[in-house]
């Protein structure tokens, strides 16, 4: 038992930490990439823009956990979960583009409905990757 884990731990951790570096590299473009600045908007309080970072990212969690439960490699693992973080941030675009052009000033305002629903959009679609992710 103890050698399974001794010979299993160095994958754990290559995958955690790949995951966790792409996680942390999803939020930080996902923040540049939105017109208002959500963690300065959460660090003031607002609702809104927690309650949509907060979906956005279960929307790439979501999608990341069945790759990395299903991936062949660590880079298989990688290239996968940086398409889940693309069509997030895709998510976004289509949100604030062609259906509410003013969500992003209105997620600013504090307005709690935007917030959900962008977040509510975001987890909604990266259910659906991880759905279609498996093999």
């Amino acid at each position: 038992m103890l050698s399974y884990f001794a010979a299993a731990l160095p994958h754990f951790l290559a995958y955690f930490g790949g995951a966790l570096a792409l996680a942390v590299l999803f939020l930080f473009l996902y923040a540049k990439a939105t017109p208002h600045r959500e963690f300065a908007l959460i660090r003031d309080g607002n609702v809104a823009a927690a309650t949509q970072l907060s979906g956005t990212f279960l929307g790439f969690a979501a999608p990341a956990a069945v790759i990395i439960a299903n991936s062949v490699s660590l880079a298989d693992m990688l290239l996968w979960s940086a398409v889940a973080g693309v069509v997030q941030l895709l998510v976004f675009v289509v949100i604030a583009r062609f259906l509410f052009r003013a969500i992003s000033d209105r997620i600013t305002e504090g307005c709690i409905a935007s917030g959900q629903f962008v977040g509510g959009m975001s987890l909604g679609v990266g259910i659906l990757q991880a759905a279609c992710m498996v093999p």
